[in-house]
């Protein structure tokens, strides 16, 4: 008997070339997705999963080192292959068009497993430390890279075999080597294939040309295939207080997963301990360099040619004023959502642009200063001499606290616009705000070394949060890739709207919290996993199932506005906290040999 999901498989391969049929995709997935099965087989955390080409088959790694191939539009359990593995397990690919696996985990191992027999086939012992992503080539699926915290990417043929060096040198097929840094997370480009993207401990994003790089030894140096860098804009200029808590204990935020999108045009990265950036691979903005702004004048320019315009359509002018009312009663989380709706339709105008940079700032969440700093400066480009632009970006520099630069701008403010602090009560709180953190002592940021050319971010999804574990994911979803995905240490998994920002749906997929949400390549399903053992199974459905033992105790979907927002509201504030982050910066240094790793308890929480 065939499955609701067997059904809706083969009706979507027959027409999944028709536009109606995406469109139809996308409405009827957000209408009706509910939990369509539970999976059940593993002994521990579910950390890793991965569909095949076809979206058949589905695989999944556990912290009972055990690797399940189930066939879940059948909600069918058909092998169990045990690993033997000395850790969890954090990665699994098909290989070998799908007869054969390879894990990745904890005990820095890489191994090659065959389906059919369930044995293990080979185990390569090239990493010092715990494997954490391995990926393959979308034109050579027998080419795996496994990525590691000793810092290095590796390179293996399965058709070739390999056999581990006994020398002190070690083995001979390092790919990417990182100083200082544990590599969390790596993928291929499925359009140019010879382009790798790395996410790390550290903050920027990587993309290396496979062509330009030569396998060595652990300890050889091979940096000359790194074409790119991307870093949101705001890390590049961290406030002395982060650096003296950074150079104390707290280690940064840190690449916990980087992805590209089916077109390999943009490149997707989730953050521990901060928020999703969307960055374009090749024709990204660089960061905002302050140092040159710093030299810049505010001359007297005229109004450049643009296509913005106060007047909007009927449905985007109530979006607005919507904005503008939750702004007036401090809702400055729904304002900012408002405004980016609106600059989706209208992105060239200068008064939304005002409008949300002064919610960013009032609101004051991770990277919103800058992201004011960002929206100031796009206005000021469509209009050199628009009074408020010129004003949003002061306020800004100093919610930056690059107060010196702010005041250099706010001197030439007052004088361009004949603004006078002893008549305007706005300039001379600025003013006084400023003044007072110079006389304070207190410092501006200095610009990091390692920002030369980064590329910034050109999509920013907030609302998770990302500071308990270091293997959550974020992925694209949608027939046109229109939808961003993610899993959350509150138990939750969001969806947000790629080109706005808004997050659109929040579902409980777990008691405690989500690390992996991988879309079926080909249908509206989605199979998320996280601390509890199973895999979770979710489709759009036209009635809610009958789950038995595993139906849940509380909403599956948060419609509720309210309780959205609620939870939005929370994530932030924890990721604010900082609280849990530390923790996860000592199990990242414990593993580079820079703690007792017996100093702290590793339970069944994947770090």
């Amino acid at each position: 008997m065939k499955t609701h999901l067997h059904a809706l498989y083969e009706r979507q391969l027959k027409n999944w070339d028709g536009g109606a049929s995406k469109r139809a995709w996308a409405d009827y997935f957000f209408n009706k997705l509910n939990l369509e099965t539970t999976l059940k087989c593993h002994g521990g955390c579910v950390n890793c999963l991965q569909w095949c080409k076809a979206g058949r088959y589905l695989l999944s790694g556990s912290d009972d080192k055990n690797v399940c191939l189930w066939e879940p539009l059948e909600h069918k359990l058909l092998a169990r292959i045990p690993s033997h593995h000395g850790e969890n397990i954090f990665s699994v690919k098909f290989v070998n068009k799908e007869k054969q696996v390879i894990s990745g985990a904890g005990d820095g191992e890489v191994r090659h497993l065959d389906i059919a027999s369930t044995s293990v086939l080979s185990a390569w012992r090239c990493h010092r430390h715990r494997v954490k992503r391995c990926c393959t080539l979308e034109d050579d699926d027998n080419l795996v890279i496994s990525s590691s915290e000793d810092g290095t990417a590796r390179q293996f043929d399965i058709r070739e075999g390999h056999t581990c060096s006994s020398t002190d040198s070690g083995c001979s097929n390092t790919l990417i080597r990182l100083a200082n840094c544990s590599i969390k997370s790596i993928n291929s480009n499925p359009m140019r294939t010879h382009l790798l993207c790395v996410g790390a401990s550290d903050d920027i994003a990587r993309v290396y040309d496979r062509r330009y790089l030569s396998l060595t030894h652990a300890g050889g140096s091979n940096s000359t295939g790194e074409l790119y860098r991307y870093l949101p804009g705001h890390l590049a200029y961290p406030t002395v207080d982060e650096q003296e808590e950074e150079n104390r204990f707290y280690t940064g935020p840190s690449i916990t997963w980087c992805t590209f999108d089916p077109t390999g045009n943009f490149l997707l990265c989730n953050m521990g301990g901060e928020q999703i950036y969307l960055y374009d691979v090749k024709d990204g903005e660089k960061v905002v360099n302050l140092e040159i702004m710093s030299s810049e004048a505010v001359e007297d320019q005229q109004t450049i040619s643009s296509t913005q315009t106060d007047e909007f359509d009927t449905k985007t002018a109530a979006i607005k004023e919507e904005g503008n009312r939750h702004y007036n009663v401090s809702d400055f989380q729904r304002a900012v959502t408002a405004y980016s709706k609106c600059l989706a339709l209208y992105p060239n105008s200068v008064v939304l642009l005002n409008n949300r940079a002064q919610a960013y700032l009032k609101r004051g969440w991770k990277g919103d200063h800058y992201a004011a700093l960002r929206d100031s400066i796009i206005a000021l480009s469509l209009d050199p001499n628009n009074e408020k632009a010129h004003f949003r970006q002061i306020q800004s520099l100093h919610a930056m606290k690059y107060n010196k630069l702010a005041k250099t701008k706010l001197k030439k403010f007052q004088n361009k616009f004949s603004r006078n602090p002893a008549t305007d009560p706005a300039l001379k709180t600025l003013w006084d705000n400023v003044s007072s953190a110079i006389e304070n002592g207190q410092k501006d940021p200095q610009s990091r070394t390692d920002i030369l050319d980064c590329v910034d971010y050109t999509g920013r999804y907030t609302g998770h949060c990302n500071c308990k574990t270091d293997i959550k994911e974020a992925n694209f979803f949608g027939p046109d890739q229109e939808y961003i995905m993610a899993g959350s240490d509150d138990k939750h998994f969001f969806f947000w709207d790629r080109h706005t920002s808004q997050v659109l749906k929040v579902y409980k997929g777990d008691h405690s919290l989500v690390n992996c949400v991988q879309p079926n390549p080909h249908l509206p399903v989605i199979a998320t996993s996280g601390l509890e053992k199973v895999v979770k199974l979710w489709s759009p459905q036209s009635h809610i199932p009958d789950l038995g033992e595993d139906a849940p105790r509380e909403p599956l979907m948060n419609d509720d506005e309210m309780s959205l927002w609620e939870i939005v509201m929370k994530n932030q504030a924890m990721m604010d906290s900082r609280e849990p982050f530390p923790t996860f910066a000592m199990i990242q240094n414990a593993m580079l040999g820079m703690l007792d790793p017996d100093s702290f308890q590793n339970s069944c929480n994947p770090s």
